[in-house]
């Protein structure tokens, strides 16, 4: 796979090594063999040519690269619009060699996502799990046909649920090596010449979306004193039932204002410390196992916290939250906050500045070359707010979706670029593609170095 002429068909505004390499790997990160059941074979590979040519077609480190996940690598790429040659072809040999060496490279990969001792967090490992799994059901016209499916693999429902638990494991652990070495690319140099070939290969003909980029401060109104004092005395009273011996999944179901695990008694499962915002994470991983602690402040509320189990570096943890009322007149006295804050920017004040000062402080701040047809990612209000976008020009404030249910809270944003829909400019993207080359060819050199640290024998 070319990593280069993929980031070309998905428009180089956004196309950081990092989201790349993980597209690549993750067409090829297999570790049991075996066929997604939503890859139909096609014409051109008999149904028997796995398992009449398998045989072991390269060894990396302590585990072996099978031709048949070639055949099935390809199969796949096929079954996802893809033109493949007919196998026993010197073409299908070009591409299986191809195929191989990007089985190798994820190999090594997840080998050395292994020695660094990377862990998936269960409750994300099954979130992707199930997300991956209703995707390739849907592939299918009827769950019979999916049924049919994954029986014709040689296996059953929850024997392919597992396997393809297998396969996101060791993608999310690919991703996470990756992500952890982005900053470790070696050196290496561009030229003009490599540049205006990309160009012409990539992006001459084709259309540039329409793009745009922006600042923004999202602000979220506060309670008033009398809310708080309230909201803590209630928090106060939880804990004090809780050490009298209340049940805490009671006490959840019948005072948690966290309506996404209330009735589940305030569950939070398996979590790591670094999803978890400053204060509560300090207080949960300062708390003893099965004693309730708090009341701990976050801009969400206050928390009643009981770790009920460790494990490594994660904790199982329940909470209840108590939130403090927002009136009328919190929203009011956020939004004339909002309005002065619109008004600096227009007057020129830094938004980066005014967003450390007044917005939340865990919304990015900087969005550069969005698509415009994604703006619809931030909410609707913001598809309204930027209809006619102006380069310069501060829109705002605008209420949109908040973080809780019920609490919207106020956003202004500065547009510092637009561009419409044409033909793509090589002085407009020069840098831009100096930057995706010289991600490119760090991510080769990267490789190679890790290739050399690592057995690798190739047998095809």
């Amino acid at each position: 796979m070319n990593i280069a002429r993929l980031a070309g068909t998905v428009g180089i505004s956004s196309i950081p090594l990092w989201i790349i390499a993980g597209l690549v790997s993750a067409a090829v990160a297999q570790e049991p063999t075996g066929a997604d059941p939503s890859a139909e074979r096609p014409a051109g590979i008999a149904s028997d040519s796995v398992e009449t040519v398998d045989r072991i077609v390269a060894i990396v480190g302590d585990t072996a690269v099978l031709y048949s996940e070639i055949v099935e690598s390809i199969v796949q790429a096929g079954a996802q619009g893809a033109e493949i040659p007919e196998i026993g072809t010197p073409e299908f040999d070009a591409a299986a060699m191809e195929t191989l060496t990007n089985l190798v490279d994820s190999r090594i990969l997840l080998q050395k996502a292994k020695e660094t001792d990377i862990q998936v967090p269960p409750d994300q490992l099954d979130g992707e799990t199930d997300r991956r799994f209703r995707e390739i059901r849907n592939s299918f016209p009827t769950a019979t046909e999916f049924q049919d499916a994954v029986t014709k693999s040689g296996r059953s429902l929850v024997q392919y649920r597992q396997w393809l638990r297998g396969q996101v494991r060791s993608q999310m652990m690919i991703d996470e090596f990756i992500r952890m070495n982005r900053d470790n690319l070696p050196p290496v140099s561009v030229t003009q010449e490599e540049i205006q070939a990309y160009y012409e290969t990539n992006l001459v003909g084709q259309t540039r979306p329409a793009s745009i980029s922006l600042e923004q401060v999202v602000i979220e109104p506060a309670p008033g004193e009398a809310a708080r004092d309230s909201s803590i005395a209630l928090a106060e009273q939880v804990l004090t039932e809780l050490r009298d011996g209340t049940d805490f999944e009671i006490a959840a179901r019948q005072y948690s204002m966290d309506m996404s695990n209330r009735e589940q008694g305030g569950d939070l499962g398996w979590i790591q410390r670094s999803l978890l915002v400053p204060a509560f994470a300090d207080a949960a991983w300062a708390a003893r196992t099965g004693q309730p602690v708090g009341p701990v402040a976050t801009r969400f509320g206050y928390h009643i916290i009981r770790v009920d189990n460790v494990r490594g570096g994660e904790r199982k943890i329940r909470h209840i939250l108590i939130q403090p009322v927002i009136d009328e007149t919190d929203f009011r006295r956020t939004g004339e906050l909002a309005i002065a804050v619109a008004d600096s920017i227009r007057e020129g004040a830094d938004v980066r500045v005014m967003a450390e000062r007044y917005g939340v402080r865990e919304v990015p701040v900087r969005f550069p070359e969005i698509p415009y047809d994604q703006i619809s990612q931030f909410g609707e209000a913001y598809v309204q707010a930027l209809t006619n976008p102006v380069p310069g020009s501060v829109v705002g404030p605008f209420q949109t979706e908040g973080f809780m249910p019920g609490r919207p809270v106020f956003a202004i944003v500065r547009i510092t670029g637009y561009q419409s829909e044409g033909e793509w400019d090589l002085e407009d993207v020069r840098e831009q593609i100096r930057e995706s080359l010289l991600n490119e060819k760090g991510y080769v050199r990267f490789l190679e170095e890790l290739r050399s640290e690592v057995y690798v024998d190739i047998r095809l």
